[in-house]
């Protein structure tokens, strides 16, 4: 059995914590084209992943255990906030204000490691139920 040290989903989360990560320490240090590739290829990333969850996973999640908590339709909602934040740090970043950024890049970072630790844990129980299930 996987552990969350090598749970992909947990592995990608941690890859975009990274990649903010650096996002910030390049503008932070005035390397803006620098901190603009990474925050495009963050936001691709970002995109593929959610995209991924909210057309695959979720969906089987549903079929497979249903959703009478309106948990997934949660996870879904909080998807489409982090969008919102993703737009508005990609519009802040074209003005290289450093602190302008950090002012939106907190809560995005806040709201992305919330959903992560809510999102991981909601699939980790369903797993756990559904493998039960079957035995």
């Amino acid at each position: 059995m996987n552990t969350t040290s090598d749970n992909w989903l947990v592995h990608d989360h941690h890859q975009y914590d990274a990649a903010l990560d650096d996002c910030e320490m390049a503008a932070d240090v005035g390397e803006w084209k620098k901190a603009k590739d990474l925050f495009k290829k963050f936001v691709a990333d970002l995109k593929l992943h959610m995209q991924m969850e909210d057309e695959v996973l979720y969906p089987l999640f549903i079929e497979e255990n249903g959703d009478p908590d309106g948990v997934i339709a949660h996870l879904s909602d909080e998807h489409d906030y982090l969008v919102h934040l993703v737009s508005d740090l990609a519009y802040i970043i074209k003005s290289n204000d450093f602190d302008h950024f950090l002012d939106c890049l907190e809560p995005l970072h806040k709201a992305m490691n919330q959903h992560n630790d809510h999102e991981e844990k909601v699939f980790l129980n369903m797993a756990n139920q559904s493998i039960l299930m079957r035995r």
